[in-house]
């Protein structure tokens, strides 16, 4: 097999563990210096089936997003990310400059109003949870945490009217 018509990736689980993988086309993988030809058929009934040394496993992708999926593979959940060499690399120079900070600074994306706010200081929150709620052109915006961990102070209160870029709430990480 010529190095030049081979692609590398990594693909990134959940945990972070790295699995390095080339691939030759479509079907065609080495994954630890190991050539293996897996096939991904659709079924007539709309079902994914992949195959791999004659054994068949059903698949289903759960979800996707940008290079994020999440399947379900002979009824098992698997989460993982697909890197390149460069975007992994990437990745782990944005998480630790992440990690190293302290304090995480929730700024208005847009001018508007202040409907609600959903925390208070010291209240301990996940990545996800709604935070405050900005009107804005009459649209209602959740501002979600991008990170868990425990709010050290909010900057705004109920209707009051903010511009852009400023400060809404501080999170200690």
């Amino acid at each position: 097999m010529d190095n030049k018509e081979k692609t590398k990736f990594i693909a990134l689980s959940d945990n972070n563990t790295e699995y390095e993988f080339t691939i030759k086309n479509n079907y065609e993988f080495s994954l630890k210096r190991q050539e293996l030809r897996i096939d991904l058929v659709e079924e007539a009934d709309g079902f994914l089936i992949l195959s791999y040394k004659g054994l068949r496993y059903p698949v289903e992708i759960v979800s996707r997003k940008q290079n994020e999926y999440e399947i379900l593979l002979n009824g098992v959940a698997y989460t993982f990310s697909i890197e390149s060499p460069f975007s992994l690399k990437r990745k782990k120079l944005l998480t630790a400059s992440r990690n190293n900070k302290s304090i995480e600074i929730i700024k208005a994306p847009m001018p508007g109003k202040i409907l609600d706010v959903m925390v208070t200081p010291g209240q301990e929150i996940n990545k996800g949870e709604a935070l405050t709620v900005l009107e804005a052109m009459k649209m209602q915006n959740t501002i979600i945490a991008d990170n868990k961990g425990k709010i050290n102070r909010v900057c705004v209160k109920e209707d009051q009217i903010v511009s852009k870029d400023e400060i809404l709430i501080e999170i200690k990480l």
